[in-house]
């Protein structure tokens, strides 16, 4: 075997391993905004105010969540603006959801450990 073919096999080697954890995370969510806007409002005292900015788009992570470990999810980071008690606005908030299988499973608080893949 010659330097050519030995790196020809690393490579393909490399591509098959990416292939394969492409795969355990599924499709990226073509519809994580709504996901996301919906995941909130079950936990805003007033979701139909809420103000959100999407900081990123879905990107892989790997989550320990509640006795799972390394389970290959898309996160999302966004903002949350909300009403306080009092009716004025508080300032947003940073936030990371995960979704797993299409679903919003966790915010990043919830998450023992995360890892960006």
């Amino acid at each position: 075997m010659n330097i050519k073919q030995a790196f020809a096999a690393i490579a393909a080697a490399f591509a098959l391993n990416a292939g394969l954890v492409a795969q355990d995370f599924g499709a990226s969510p073509a519809n994580y905004e709504t996901l996301v806007v919906d995941y909130f409002g079950e936990r805003l005292v007033d979701p139909r105010t809420a103000r959100f900015q999407f900081t990123s788009e879905p990107y892989q992570v790997f989550a320990d969540i509640s006795g799972y470990e390394g389970l290959p999810c898309w996160a999302v980071d966004v903002r949350v603006k909300s009403r306080m008690p009092n009716g004025d606005y508080g300032g947003y908030v940073p936030y990371t959801v995960l979704i797993l299988d299409g679903e919003p499973v966790a915010l990043e608080d919830e998450v023992i450990r995360m890892v960006r893949a």
